[in-house]
């Protein structure tokens, strides 16, 4: 039986559209692309990994992946008995540091100001602004550590000092033992400028912590409310004790920002964690952004549509990320979920939910 030109350009036709529908296959990979695209990177995967020591990086969110808008980083680690980092300062680079699990302890110090140190447990930040001294200990066998650094690219640093890693397993480190990566030479520690980092050698780790924060005497850490800092200035939240908003456009939202645009300064971004209720996928707002953005789940499971591709699952510790201008819409259908937000641009989605809220005092929405 002959098929007329026309019915077969028009099978052609089909199947190549068909073929040309994004999968899920497409929208999860095992690295950070090195362009801006959506994507999602499972909680562990290799993603770009390095090792220094007994530190396992990766990186989720790099430059090039986010047009350099941010760099979505996390560092697994066994607990040590030494700094994890040389104590040292960024010109141009703002740091930020979230406790997804275990224990490590982070110090700062801007100039002449007083020394600042905590103990920082699940769900703590910290907020290391420009010029601002600091280091960091891991203290707990399992210990995960998420970093924000603004602006994108930072991750040279760790590809020029660190060693290639990968895994079959997709283990949160190498089981062995705790080492110091130690002092590096003369030629290593001159050539660390062009990263924008410079060593503060003289900087003296202070260890009268009481009760996870120093200096004791005018430190509220895991006692009563934090508030966020003034620009320029390090500061710290203890989970749960900083501002706190609610909305309810779709189900309940606690929105607990972490930094807003009044921190960021001059480099436009904003850090939040949002709490989320169960909702129904039939009613999701759709958003766009000005700037990239990107969610890392820490408890339960979040349903994202990102632009053409299917929706996708993430569970704890997976990372999705969404370019400028990409249209997505997220959910959960479980009864809690809370995610890290981490945005860049002038409407960010916390930004957007703050000024449509309230102002709230708890960590968990209404019963209705």
């Amino acid at each position: 039986m002959l098929t007329s030109p026309l019915v077969l350009l028009a099978s052609l036709g089909a199947g190549l559209v068909q073929a040309q529908q994004p999968t899920l296959d497409d929208l999860f990979v095992e690295n950070a692309p090195s362009s801006p695209r959506p994507y999602v990177i499972p909680h562990y995967a290799n993603s770009h990994s390095v090792t220094i020591g007994s530190q396992l990086y990766r990186f989720t969110v790099t430059g090039p992946s986010s047009g350099y808008a941010f760099t979505l980083m996390s560092t697994n680690a066994p607990a040590s008995g030494s700094l994890g980092v040389l104590p040292h300062i960024h010109r141009r680079h703002y740091e930020n540091f979230f406790s997804f699990k275990g224990r490590f302890q982070l110090w700062a110090q801007k100039g002449d100001s007083e020394q600042q140190g905590r103990l920082l447990t699940s769900g703590d930040f910290g907020s290391v602004p420009r010029n601002t001294t600091h280091t960091f200990q891991m203290l707990d066998p399992d210990t995960e550590m998420v970093g924000v650094i603004v602006p994108g690219g930072f991750e040279d640093l760790f590809y020029a000092l660190g060693t290639n890693y990968t895994s079959g397993t997709d283990t949160p480190f190498v089981p062995k033992a705790s080492s110091d990566a130690g002092t590096p030479s003369g030629s290593i520690m001159s050539s660390l400028k062009k990263y924008d980092v410079y060593p503060e050698l003289s900087f003296k780790a202070r260890r009268d912590l009481v009760n996870g924060s120093a200096p004791s005497h005018n430190s509220v850490w895991h006692t009563g409310n934090n508030d966020l800092g003034k620009p320029g200035k390090p500061y710290f939240l203890a989970s749960g004790y900083g501002p706190k908003y609610l909305s309810s456009e779709h189900g309940y939202q606690v929105i607990q920002p972490l930094v807003q645009p009044k921190q960021a300064e001059d480099l436009n971004y904003t850090i939040s964690t949002l709490s989320l209720s169960r909702q129904t996928k039939d009613s999701p707002p759709l958003y766009t952004l000005d700037g990239a953005a990107a969610f890392e789940v820490v408890e339960g499971a979040l349903s994202i549509q990102i632009g053409d591709f299917p929706l996708a699952t993430l569970l704890t510790g997976d990372v999705a990320f969404i370019p400028a201008q990409v249209p997505f819409t997220y959910y959960t259908e479980t009864a809690f979920t809370k995610v890290l937000f981490v945005a860049s641009g002038n409407n960010s989605l916390d930004q957007q939910l703050i000024s449509g809220g309230q102002e709230w005092n708890f960590t968990s929405f209404p019963k209705y």
